[in-house]
């Protein structure tokens, strides 16, 4: 593998893995798989942003939170410290974990590769929590409806022979599993584009960007200035580190500084009453 940083900088900041020409650590060209390969891992194929790190500098240590950036692309999680399993082990691993958050150190495998994150000096390392595939991020997908009472006639009215109506639809109501927690919001030239999050889902994390996947900016147009997959927002809760922040994902434009836009910044925080530019697209924020 072939690391190299786009943005020198402190503070919470993500790590995008994959083949793409802008992430931080490239796969492909020169990169090689273990000897001895990974059948049962392999073959899928890599993708240009295929997963992200995120990495949250505290007091008591560093959280890293590894999430596949694609709803159906797992990996397994290897003990973070000690020596490497057997190629044979490695191979029988069902790649079946969409996210994990740690601290200190993460190691990961995917697609035949091991990917080791580490923190110089910081204390022993940990695994927290894991996440199922397709449960790691709050993956854009169609509202949850249910019938509602019984069937009502069709505005047709009723049937000449008076059977009743020629046909019938059930009442549909959407069904939310909390209450929203606030407003992921876009202000672009075209307009405001918005979306109503509960706390679990911006907890969990969703993707800005046009790709199908992204809960807001799938409607924008290529030469909007927004990537396929622009960004990821998401709300830590620790306490000296609390918000609801937007992490760059190798995105061709990047985020800007509100005060001065030729600057990129890797991470922005947008429940302040700033937020960012999502250069080209529009002004990013937060509203609770």
């Amino acid at each position: 593998m072939v690391a190299s940083s786009r943005v020198e900088g402190h503070g919470p900041r993500a790590i995008v893995v994959g083949t793409g020409e802008r992430v931080d650590v490239a796969v492909g060209g020169d990169a090689v798989p273990l000897p001895g390969g990974m059948s049962s891992q392999a073959g899928e194929g890599l993708l240009p942003r295929h997963l992200a790190v995120l990495v949250l500098p505290l007091p008591s240590g560093t959280l890293l939170r590894a999430v596949s950036l694609h709803p159906e692309r797992g990996f397994a999680v290897l003990p973070p410290d000690g020596p490497l399993p057997s190629i044979e082990a490695l191979e029988r691993l069902e790649t079946a974990t969409g996210g994990v958050e740690g601290w200190n150190a993460l190691r990961v495998t995917f697609d035949g590769f091991v990917l080791d994150v580490a923190v110089d000096g910081a204390g022993v390392p940990d695994v927290l929590d894991v996440q199922p595939l397709g449960e790691q991020l709050a993956f854009h997908t169609e509202p949850p409806v249910r019938g509602v009472g019984s069937s009502v006639s069709s505005i047709a009215g009723p049937a000449r022979d008076g059977s009743g109506g020629g046909h019938a639809v059930p009442a549909l109501v959407r069904l939310d599993a909390d209450d929203v927690a606030g407003s992921l919001v876009l202000r672009a030239r075209t307009g405001i584009a918005r979306i109503d999050l509960t706390a679990a889902q911006i907890m969990r994390g969703v993707l800005l960007g046009r790709s199908r996947r992204c809960l807001l900016g799938r409607g924008f147009d290529e030469n909007d200035g927004l990537s396929r997959v622009h960004a990821l927002v998401v709300a830590l809760d620790d306490t000296s580190a609390s918000g609801v922040f937007a992490f760059d994902l190798a995105s061709r434009y990047g985020l800007r500084d509100v005060s001065r836009p030729s600057r990129m910044v890797p991470t922005a925080r947008v429940d302040d009453g700033v937020g960012c530019l999502v250069y080209g697209a529009g002004y990013l924020t937060w509203e609770a």
